[in-house]
Formats: structure tokens, sequence, C-alpha cells
């Protein structure tokens, strides 16, 4: 079973993160009114290409202070 990650923390990593790219914007849709609401969107770690399920390098390293 994977681990369930913190929410804040997930938000947190990804806004600070570099090579955060938005899945919606990796297939090539771009953002709009129709896939994604200014009034909910977050960036989190887990709407992100190189998030594979928790197995993130970037994110691994924040979560486990390396």
């Amino acid at each position: 079973m994977k681990p369930i990650y913190d929410e804040k923390k997930m938000r947190d990593i990804a806004v600070e993160c570099q090579e955060f790219e938005h899945i919606i914007s990796a297939m090539g849709y771009g953002y709009s009114l129709l896939n994604v609401s200014p009034d909910d969107f977050v960036q989190r770690c887990s709407d992100c290409v190189n998030w594979l399920g928790g197995d993130c390098d970037i994110f691994q390293r924040e979560i486990n202070g390396k």
C-alpha cells in the first residue's frame, strides 16, 4: 500500500519545485476554464507529470530531508 502524503506538504513542495509541470499542461490542452477552475486550482505534487505515485525524486528528497 502506498503511503498517503499530507496535502499541505504536497502543495508546499510543488509551489517551490522548478521541475513542476501540471499534467493538464503536459497533455497539450493548456489551462482553460474547461479543465481548470481558477477558484480551486492548486499546484500539488500529485498533479505533476513527475509524481509517479509518490516516487518523484524531488518529492522524496524533500520529504526525507535530504
